[in-house]
């Protein structure tokens, strides 16, 4: 079981360094528009639409990371007035919560990009990208954010805040 919990962690890591990959890339990509576009009066076809992607990758790949490493946005107000008891129970509940609504995107987000593969949508742009590839993301990161609720309701107990791990 230990070996299967820190497999799963590896996997939220690897969807973290991938959606720092996809900034980076991101990154890049605008600087060569901006470029291209300024001094060659040059825009290209691809750099703003592949770059949308990224951002949106880097987004759905990262989310379980900060689930794991308290990185994400928190409203403490309620936690910080009740005893240590009702925080474990409502960090449960929480956990639980953010587990079914994972689950429930994660199977809607794989039931459109199926069904986008079935249809043949592409881009509207003149790249024509297959439109599953980009909306595979979200399933993707719908399985890396089950796993980090799952890994967060294993390890149970009460998150202080402040601190990132």
């Amino acid at each position: 079981m230990k070996s299967l919990y820190s497999f799963f962690d590896v996997l939220i890591k690897m969807g973290a360094y991938i959606s720092g990959l996809f900034i980076i890339a991101t990154t890049f990509m605008i600087f060569f528009e901006v470029i291209s576009r300024w001094l060659f009066n040059k825009p290209t076809i691809w750099a703003t639409e592949l770059s949308i992607y990224a951002i949106i990758g880097s987004c759905f790949f990262g989310s379980a990371y900060a689930v794991r490493t308290y990185s994400h946005i928190t409203v403490d107000l309620l936690i910080n007035n009740v005893n240590d008891r009702l925080k474990t129970l409502l960090a449960y509940l929480s956990n639980a919560l953010g587990l079914v609504f994972s689950l429930i995107f994660t199977f809607y987000g794989f039931h459109h990009a199926l069904n986008t593969f079935e249809l043949g949508v592409t881009s509207a742009s003149l790249l024509r990208i297959p439109m599953y590839l980009p909306e595979l993301m979200l399933p993707v990161g719908g399985v890396l954010l089950c796993l980090a609720f799952t890994l967060q309701i294993i390890d149970g107990g009460i998150h202080r805040g402040g601190e990132h791990i």
